[in-house]
C-alpha cells in the first residue's frame, strides 16, 4: 500500500525547484528556538551542568558552537557565564537577521536575577533534562561579569569587526577556519542530525579541541515533521529523499546513532557520557526503505541522545596524527 503521508513532504521539496518560491524560502528561512533568550539561557546552562560533572569549567574557556541557528544567543549565554571566547559556525547566516543586542540584554537580566533554568514545563522537548533546574550559582564566573557584559555589548555594536572574543562564521566550509587545538569545548543542540558529512565534521572537532577538551552534543534522530511517525524518515527511498530535500541547503542526514559512534571512535575522541532516548518503532522494520531495514535494534529504537566527548591528553593524538586523520599535509 502506498505511503500517502509522503505526498506533502515530497511536494514541498519539489516546490523548492520553482525559482520564485525558492527565493521566498531563502528570505524567510528560520531554524526555530535560538532567537528566544530564555531558550538560549536554558540550553547553555543545561549543557554546562552536565559538562561540570565531567570536569569542564567555563571560566576562561574557548568555545565553539556548530549550527547556532536563528541567533548566537547560546554563545552569548556562554560568554556571560565566564567563557573567554566564542565562535559560532553555521552553513546559512541565520543569525545575521537576529536582534542580538536585545537578546543579550535579556540574558544579562536572567543572569543578574539568578533566574532558575527554564525547565520541561516551558521547553518540553529540550534536552538534556536535569534533576534540578535551580540556578547553578557555583558554575558562573562572577568576578568580571560587568566587564564581560560591556565587552560583548561593544562587539555587537561594532558588528564583530576585529573581534577574537566573539566571532560568527557563516558559511564555514573548511576545518582550517579554526586553529588546531584552540577550543576547550565544542557544542551543538539538535544540529548533527542535519550535517551532510559527519566524518569530516568529527575530524574537524578532533582537530580543533585542545587535549583534554570537551564536546557536548544533543542529537535528535526523529523525522522532524517529515512523517507522522518518529522514524518515518527511514521509510523514504534515496530517490524520494532527494525529492524531499529539493534545493534546501540542509535537511536530515538520516544517520543513526551507530554512525556517530563509529565517527567518534575513528577520530580517537573518548565517549564519557551517553544518554539515549528510546521510542517504540511506529513503523516496523519491513516498512522502512531497504538500506534502513538492516539497522540494529539499538539504532531502531534510539530517537535522540545527549553525549559528552573528550579529547585524550595522551600523546597518541599528536599534531602529525591529527594532520593525517584530517587528510591534511604538514
Amino acid at each position: 500500500m502506498p505511503q500517502l503521508w509522503k505526498a506533502f513532504p515530497l511536494s514541498k521539496g519539489l516546490l523548492t525547484w520553482v525559482p520564485a518560491l525558492d527565493a521566498w524560502r531563502r528570505r524567510h528561512a528560520i531554524t526555530g528556538g535560538t532567537d528566544t533568550p530564555r531558550y538560549c539561557y536554558s540550553v547553555w546552562l543545561r549543557h554546562l551542568v552536565i559538562l561540570h560533572r565531567y570536569g569542564f569549567k567555563t571560566t576562561g574557556a574557548r568555545i565553539g558552537e556548530l549550527g547556532p541557528g536563528d541567533s548566537i544567543g547560546i554563545g552569548l549565554a556562554a560568554l556571560l557565564s565566564g567563557a573567554n571566547q566564542y565562535v559560532g559556525l553555521d552553513i546559512v547566516p541565520f543569525s545575521a537577521k537576529a536582534d542580538l543586542e536585545s537578546i543579550l540584554e535579556e540574558l544579562i537580566q536572567l543572569y543578574s536575577r539568578r533566574a532558575p533554568i527554564p525547565d520541561q514545563d516551558e521547553f518540553p522537548s529540550v534536552r538534556p533534562r536535569l534533576e534540578s533546574y535551580k540556578f547553578p550559582e557555583h558554575l558562573i564566573e562572577w568576578g568580571n561579569f560587568s566587564f564581560r557584559t560591556e565587552n560583548v555589548r561593544a562587539v555587537l555594536r561594532a558588528g564583530f569587526i576585529g573581534s577574537d572574543f566573539l566571532q560568527y562564521k557563516a558559511p564555514w566550509t573548511s576545518s582550517s577556519e579554526i586553529a588546531m587545538a584552540s577550543l576547550d569545548l565544542i557544542f551543538s543542540q539538535a544540529v548533527l542530525e542535519h550535517v551532510d558529512d559527519l566524518d569530516e565534521t568529527y575530524k574537524a572537532m578532533s582537530l580543533w579541541l585542545t587535549p583534554g577538551g570537551y564536546a557536548s552534543h544533543v542529537i535528535d534522530f526523529t523525522s522532524h515533521g517529515l512523517s507522522p511517525f518518529w522514524n518515518g524518515h527511514w521509510a523514504y527511498s534515496d530517490f524520494e529523499w532527494r525529492l524531499v530535500r529539493g534545493r534546501r541547503e540542509f535537511l536530515l542526514n538520516r544517520e543513526p546513532l551507530s554512525t556517530h559512534l563509529a565517527c567518534i571512535k575513528k577520530v580517537g575522541l573518548e565517549l564519557v557520557f551517553l544518554e539515549q532516548n528510546s521510542q517504540g518503532n511506529q513503523l516496523n522494520r519491513q516498512d522502512l526503505s531497504g538500506q534502513f531495514r538492516s539497522l540494529d535494534a539499538d539504532d531502531l529504537r534510539t530517537s535522540g541522545v545527549v553525549m559528552i566527548l573528550r579529547k585524550p591528553l595522551s600523546n597518541v593524538h599528536s599534531t602529525e596524527q591529527f594532520l593525517k586523520v584530517t587528510g591534511k599535509s604538514s
